[in-house]
């Protein structure tokens, strides 16, 4: 009876501790997808789904600098002829923290007309309305 009961605790205590990995990798995946959602809004130069998918107090940083709100971005990738033709992820890490999330990787970036670029990026993800919303972005370029 007591071999019985250790091995119940034993199924039990590694339930729970594979449970949080189990979640967290959920949640990572639940980000990725955001991210991929939000990188297909711009390329698609959708505005409606750029509304859904940006917190309101996004805060913007490109690689070259400039910084815009949320407003400014969408306005910008949105209007005129479109801005970017792919992106191509590699290296990217999803870190939780409760109802924050950090994401980071590599992005090769194509623009139409123009050779690819390399960039290092950084955006914060918040749980917002049970969805993950980018609330700020931060890109570097790589050198070739």
């Amino acid at each position: 009876m007591i071999a019985g009961a250790m091995t119940r605790n034993r199924v039990l205590f590694l339930l729970m501790c594979g449970a949080p990995l189990a979640w967290a990798a959920d949640v990572a995946a639940e980000v990725k997808e955001s991210s991929a959602s939000w990188r297909k809004a711009v390329i698609t130069q959708n505005k409606a789904a750029l509304e859904k998918l940006l917190a309101n107090d996004l805060v913007y940083v490109h690689s070259n600098g400039k910084t815009e709100s949320k407003s400014e971005y969408i306005a910008a990738v949105t209007t005129g002829p479109s801005r970017y033709e792919s992106f191509t992820e590699t290296n990217t890490i999803v870190r939780v923290y409760g109802k924050a999330a950090i994401l980071e990787g590599n992005v090769e970036v194509k623009a139409p007309g123009r050779p690819a670029y390399k960039v290092r990026t950084l955006e914060v993800y918040i749980l917002d309305g049970g969805k993950w919303k980018m609330t700020a972005h931060q890109s570097a370029r790589l050198n070739p």
